[in-house]
């Protein structure tokens, strides 16, 4: 990211997923859970370089897939956490539609709308200390935060957000 963002490569624009893989073992219809809490190395990144944070909300992304039910605790649950601790690839046991059958491996046809918030910029900080980045990490949450208000109705209107 340093490489993409640095100060002589002016213009470029690096596109990073800070829930990552992980959040694959949490996605139900209706059900957004972002793991953002402890996700902080791309806000130091940003400070580090003066680069301003985008946030970015994907609608639809949980409704073309079904997975089977695996709340945090249970055994399914705890199964693929400790594959996905081994292999550090989320297993999900996901299924959507098929040719033939309302069963398969492929998705639902629904719609998926990728919402752009207003950049939060960004003061270039060379050193930026844990005030500094919990600081942008707190404002960046609750740009998601609102961006995912904001469009809620329009796209997912039961859906619930959670931020682990």
């Amino acid at each position: 990211m340093n490489n993409i963002l640095g100060s002589e490569k002016k213009g470029n624009v690096a596109v990073l997923m800070p829930g990552g893989a992980p959040e694959v073992l949490d996605a139900h219809p209706n059900a957004y859970v972002l793991q953002l809490r402890h996700r902080k190395g791309f806000i130091k990144v940003a400070l580090e370089n003066g680069s301003p944070l985008v946030p970015v909300f994907s609608f639809g992304e949980n409704e073309i897939h079904k997975q089977y039910p695996n709340p945090r605790g249970s055994l399914l649950r705890k199964v693929q956490d400790f594959i996905q601790s081994i292999f550090e690839i989320p297993p999900a046991l996901f299924y959507g539609t098929g040719f033939l059958f309302d069963f398969g491996p492929f998705p639902y046809s629904k719609p998926i709308t990728v919402v752009v918030g207003s950049p939060i910029p960004v003061r270039k900080t060379e050193n930026p200390s844990i005030e500094d980045i919990d600081h942008l990490h707190s404002v960046y949450i609750d740009a998601i935060t609102d961006l995912y208000y904001a469009h809620k109705q329009k796209y997912v209107p039961k859906s619930t957000l959670t931020i682990v």
